[in-house]
């Protein structure tokens, strides 16, 4: 009698542990009615990112994020604007990047997106550290947001700039 109550509680124990257990190799969920009818109405994904970084301006300052973050001296080459094509020579650039990375700190990404100082300019924030917001500025060229510079504007002066996103 002893043997079969060990076995049944064994069995049982077994039974709740593999029942909870996840199935990596789930097929993909059936589609239902619901689902089609919100695949119809909604847009085709795109290539770009969504919402969050859905401004051009935000994947524009992640990617120049990501390569100061790198030290990529041949990623950043393309994203600086054209005064910094001309102006920062390829020598220049490690040395830069290094000073770049140290501003930034560990932020990968940026939060949001305001109307910069100038036309066709940006700043995009990264951090706020006491009574500094320190932001990608970015400017369009071209159609697209190429990157001008690092610079540190005072809470009150950023948040006076009009908020483009999110």
């Amino acid at each position: 009698m002893r043997h079969l109550t060990l076995s049944l509680l064994l069995g049982a124990i077994l039974s709740l542990n593999l029942g909870c257990q996840k199935n990596t190799e789930d097929p993909a969920p059936p589609e239902t009615q619901n689902e089609n009818q919100a695949a119809e109405a909604s847009p085709a994904p795109s290539a770009e990112p969504a919402p969050a970084a859905g401004h051009p301006a935000i994947t524009a300052a992640n990617k120049v994020l990501a390569a100061i973050h790198a030290g990529d001296a041949a990623a950043i080459r393309p994203l600086l604007n054209a005064t910094n094509q001309k102006k920062v020579s390829d020598e220049d650039l490690p040395k830069l990047l290094e000073q770049a990375k140290r501003t930034i700190g560990d932020v990968t990404e940026v939060t949001e997106v305001r109307k910069g100082r100038r036309e066709n300019q940006v700043a995009a924030k990264i951090r706020v550290v006491e009574n500094e917001v320190f932001v990608v500025v970015l400017t369009l060229e071209d159609g697209q947001y190429l990157f001008e510079d690092l610079n540190s504007p005072d809470v009150a002066g950023y948040e006076a700039l009009e908020k483009i996103a999110p």
